[in-house]
Order: C-alpha cells, then structure tokens, then sequence
C-alpha cells in the first residue's frame, strides 16, 4: 500500500518561463541553459526538475527525480525498480529509516505549475491537472541527497488530501504538499524547528487550484514538452 502511495504522483507539469520562475522564486539557475519547460514530466523515466535547497536558497539547482542514498553508485533505475522514492508519505518522515533524516537538514521546493490526479467512477479512469487558477507556478515540499559525484536527487512529500482534492481523486487519500511562497525561507531555514517542520506537513495550505480534465491521449505521454498546439482535452 505505501508503495502504491508513492507511485500515485510520478506526474508533473511545469510549463513556467525560466525567468518566471527565477522571479517566482527569486532564485538563479545555476545551468539556466539546461531547463526546458515542460507540458508533463514523467518521473519514472529519470529526469532533472529544479529544486531550490537548503543548502543553496538563492540557486535553482536541477535535481534528479527520484532519491537516492547519499553512498550509493549504481544506476538510478536499478534503485527505483526495487524501492520507488519519487514521493514519500509526510508521515514516513518518523519512521527512523535513512530517508527521514532529510527532513531536518535536506528540505528543498520544488517549484513546479502543475500535477495530476485520477478519479475512478464507474469503471473508467479520468484524469485531471491540478494548476492554480492564474496559471502561477508553486512550491511542493520535498526532500533532497547529494550523491558522491555531487548530483542531487529528491522526493515530493505528500499529505493527507484535502477537500477539493477528494472531488478529482479517488485512488489514494494523499496529495502533495504544497508551501506557501511566502514562508519559502522558514521552510528552507535550518533554524526552522522540527515541531514546526511538521506543521508544515499536516496542514496542508488552501490554495486556489483549479482542476481540469485531460484526455487519456494528453496524461500518457512522457515529457511532453510545452507546446501550444498540444490540446488537454
């Protein structure tokens, strides 16, 4: 089951102007050359979303989906066939094992303007993209390691669903996290307590999405990039 819960979220969209996000966040990319926007990101493929760490606040660093430990060497996917990790469940972040211990001094965000949710009824699945109504790109909570050859790779942490999620989904009772943009710096303060930290990911802030109704042909692609003449219906 807790696998399952992972899995749900391997899904993003982020279709923001590099200078929208660099404003957005008032952050740098540190390779701005290399960020592409993108329609759907399909995190079981590898790829790179940008972050913003703890460790760098003001760097828009590119992340690899998916975490691993920080000691280990071999292939991404070899890891992620056995153990995904591209979400984690908020309260997995007490269970002591070697992920958890990112919350205290790996905390990231993860800028992105989009994820997807599934609604099963009647026997059919349909599926949905969660963006604000003004098309602005938000953070998601996650975690991040810095592996021995310097790359970084990260999770999305989830919670609990709220209210207007349970309208658009049905599989799991979980969503990601979401981080107001104006407590950026508590969230990626080291000093942030660990109390704190956690209220951060159980009550999950109100924000005004909106959710539309893609067709299947739209959600099955994999890394679609923006494109304007690439219809969600």
């Amino acid at each position: 089951m807790c696998k399952m819960k992972r899995f749900m979220y391997f899904k993003l969209s982020n279709t923001a102007e590099k200078e929208i996000l660099e404003r957005m966040t008032k952050a740098s990319f540190k390779y701005p050359n290399l960020y592409k926007p993108q329609s759907i990101i399909h995190g079981l493929t590898e790829v790179s979303i940008p972050i913003i760490t703890m460790d760098k606040p003001d760097e828009l660093s590119l992340s690899i989906w998916g975490l691993l430990p920080d000691n280990y060497t071999a292939d991404w996917s070899d890891f992620q066939n056995n153990f995904n990790t591209l979400n984690f469940q908020e309260d997995s972040m007490d269970s002591g094992l070697w992920y958890s211990e990112a919350l205290i001094s790996r905390r990231c965000l993860i800028p992105v303007t989009g994820f997807f949710t599934t609604l099963i009824e009647n026997g059919e699945a349909y599926n949905f993209k969660i963006a604000l109504k003004n098309g602005s790109p938000f953070y998601l909570a996650g975690i991040y390691t810095i592996l021995e050859d310097g790359f970084l790779t990260c999770s999305i942490l989830t919670g609990k669903s709220d209210d207007f999620i349970k309208q658009v989904q049905n599989t799991v009772d979980s969503m990601p996290v979401t981080i107001p943009v104006d407590k950026k710096d508590e969230w990626l303060d080291f000093n942030t307590t660990p109390m704190r930290t956690r209220q951060f990911l159980k009550k999950i802030p109100k924000q005004d999405f909106s959710a539309t109704s893609i067709s299947d042909a739209y959600y099955n692609q994999k890394n679609l990039d923006k494109s304007p003449n690439m219809s969600l219906g």
